[in-house]
């Protein structure tokens, strides 16, 4: 007598179980390696917006200090900005110096009479565009300045040219 067909094809066999396994593997290394890339493009995006935050410190800082300037110099190596400003209080004197790797800045007229050096650290991570001194007085009598902030992801360059509001005058009335 024939019996009918043995109902043992319901389960998986070893074949089909092998292969959803893979296609799972398959999926979930697809949706890491996604998220991975995700979470390293966010950070990048964060650094720079850092990096263009600090920068528009810096830069609004110094644009302030020669808006109000009476009287500014530069070193010849265009590292150094020294002002003397319109502003009252510690804002009178104020004192920039940008080297590879940090920015100082310091608005106390003592400090400013001494080693730039000793300054206080103000933003670091700045550095030279190419050969382009940090600062240049302009034969106009503005200031032109130009630096950038290296990332991980690429450099944020500033650069900008601002001349001084009030009559300039000579000397740098006590500050340094």
């Amino acid at each position: 007598m024939m019996h009918a067909a043995c109902k043992n094809d319901e389960g998986l066999s070893f074949v089909e179980l092998i292969v959803s396994v893979l296609v799972s593997v398959i999926v979930i290394v697809a949706i890491a390696t996604v998220l991975a890339n995700s979470w390293q493009a966010q950070e990048q995006v964060t650094t720079v917006t850092q990096a263009t935050n600090r920068g528009q410190l810096v830069s609004s800082t110094i644009e302030r200090a020669m808006r109000n300037a009476l009287f500014f110099e530069v070193t010849e190596s265009g590292t150094v900005l020294r002002v003397r400003t319109s502003l009252s209080g510690d804002k009178k004197c104020q004192g920039f110096r940008i080297t590879d790797a940090a920015a100082q800045f310091t608005w106390n007229s003592v400090t400013l009479t001494t080693s730039n050096t000793a300054w206080p650290s103000w933003q670091p991570g700045i550095n030279a565009q190419g050969g382009t001194p940090y600062f240049v007085r302009t034969p106009e009598g503005s200031l032109s300045y130009t630096f950038k902030i290296t990332t991980e992801a690429a450099p944020v360059a500033f650069s900008g040219d601002v001349a001084p509001r009030s009559v300039q005058e000579t000397g740098s009335g006590g500050c340094w």
